[in-house]
């Protein structure tokens, strides 16, 4: 910020203070630096009048709005007010819906700040290897039989190592499935594999043959290649693992946070409502 802004943010505020000391009620003391203003007992902070004040500075407000500033804040804490008079806060969905999300911003922030030992770190990664564990993954490729009479030949052939569009180039009665050409976990096989056909491919060896019926015709999967499920070193993994224990960890600061609002609270349920 420049040197001009914050003396003319400097001044404003002075200026702000000073017309408010002359508005202090008879038989009240003085309000104190820290203070900018109070509305029916609730304080306004003079450091929140200040940002906002360089806020304003920065967005090239007029000095008219510069020392329009206090009164502005005036008035929203009044309309605040009003609005929890009125019971706004429990009737509009929105409303209450911003406040539980600043609410939850807030909490979740004071947890993103907090750092962690490389001992945390590497504790978390022994005990959640479920987490971090890649998994086995295949690389299939599928010849679809249209003649039940050719399978046994053609499944001989695809165990052999001849490629599934190498034996349907120029056959009517054969078709290549496309799949990536790359190994695929079973989970993401699937969206496209039925149960029974993953149960055997969790215990196939490279270079199997599947045969599997359809109402398409004999299915013969050959399994391509297979990469093992393997646990990657922590040095690999230490930024995924920072952000994993991050995540838990707010997510267990907000339960913990709820767990203490209602300790404080007297909360009563109707049990007819409840169940």
């Amino acid at each position: 910020m420049k040197p001009i802004d914050l003396l003319l943010i400097g001044a404003v505020v002075l200026g702000i203070l000073a017309a408010m000391t002359g508005l202090v009620d008879a038989g009240k003391a003085p309000l104190n630096e820290a203070t900018a203003a109070v509305v029916n007992d609730t304080p306004i902070p003079a450091d929140e009048l200040r940002s906002l004040l360089e806020r304003r500075t920065q967005s090239g407000a007029p000095v008219e709005q510069l020392l329009a500033t206090l009164d502005d804040m005036i008035d929203e804490e009044l309309l605040i007010q009003r609005a929890l008079e009125l019971g706004i806060l429990r009737r509009d969905s929105n409303v209450r819906l911003a406040i539980i999300q600043a609410m939850e911003k807030s909490i979740l922030n004071e947890e993103r700040g907090r750092s962690f030992s490389e001992a945390e770190l590497k504790a978390f990664y022994r005990d959640n290897t479920t987490l971090f564990a890649e998994p086995l993954r295949l690389q299939l490729e599928e010849l679809l039989v249209a003649d039940p009479a050719r399978v046994t030949a053609l499944a001989a052939r695809l165990e052999a190592g001849t490629a599934a569009d190498r034996l349907a180039a120029g056959d009517k009665g054969l078709s290549v499935t496309r799949l990536p050409a790359v190994p695929l976990s079973l989970e993401a096989l699937a969206r496209r594999m039925s149960t029974d056909i993953l149960d055997r491919l969790e215990t196939a060896r490279e270079g199997d043959v599947l045969i599997h019926e359809s109402n398409r015709g004999t299915r013969l999967i050959r399994v391509v290649a297979i990469e093992e499920a393997r646990l990657p070193p922590f040095a690999e993994l230490r930024l995924s693992v920072l952000n994993e224990l991050q995540l838990q960890r707010q997510d267990l600061a907000y339960d913990e946070y709820l767990a203490w609002l209602r300790q404080r609270a007297e909360i009563r349920k109707n049990e007819r409502m409840a169940r």
